[in-house]
């Protein structure tokens, strides 16, 4: 991991995709980017697609490397969770650590930044608004969601918004 990296954190959502093309057009902008993911999120796309897209390795364990989460919060400038479930978004409101993306994102001590990707009813749900609401009391920023027809044919809500809102909300923060 490069000195001070955006660090992207992949989660378990088919909008995985997308984080693709993410990480490919930070990079073109010569920004350092690292790549963290779930268990999930490998489901959805491979390590070795965000490691050649990123030219560094991908971590998906907190003993890939010893207790990384220590040493990834300094190295860290910006934490983007994207997707950001309703899981993990659950997991960073209530302080659950059991994962390197949910352990990481509590050790950080950097802005953070949160895509939601999830079915509407999902987005809907007062647990959801409720975990949102109590992030962004806490200082987490949020992109999107964008309302929209999601990949099981539900409309409203719980899009992942597009990579160049998401990077434009990123150099903003920067």
């Amino acid at each position: 991991m490069q000195e001070k990296s955006i660090l992207i954190a992949v989660t378990g959502s088919i909008a995985a995709y997308k984080s693709c093309e993410l990480v490919r057009s930070l990079v073109k902008r010569d920004l350092p980017v690292s790549v963290l993911m779930t268990a999930n999120a490998t489901r959805f796309v491979g390590p070795l697609t965000f490691e050649i897209l990123s030219g560094q390795k991908v971590y998906t364990t907190d003993w890939d490397e010893g207790m990384l989460h220590i040493e990834v919060k300094n190295r860290a400038r910006l934490l983007v969770v994207a997707p950001a479930t309703a899981n993990i978004l659950a997991k960073m409101a209530q302080g659950i650590a059991d994962d390197l993306v949910s352990t990481t994102a509590l050790a950080l001590n950097c802005p953070i930044l949160v895509a939601p990707a999830m079915n509407p009813n999902m987005y809907r749900h007062p647990a959801t608004r409720a975990n949102l609401e109590l992030l962004r009391s806490r200082g987490v920023h949020t992109v999107g969601p964008d309302g929209g027809e999601v990949i099981c044919k539900d409309a409203g809500q719980g899009k992942m918004s597009s990579v160049a809102e998401i990077e434009e909300t990123i150099l903003r923060l920067l």
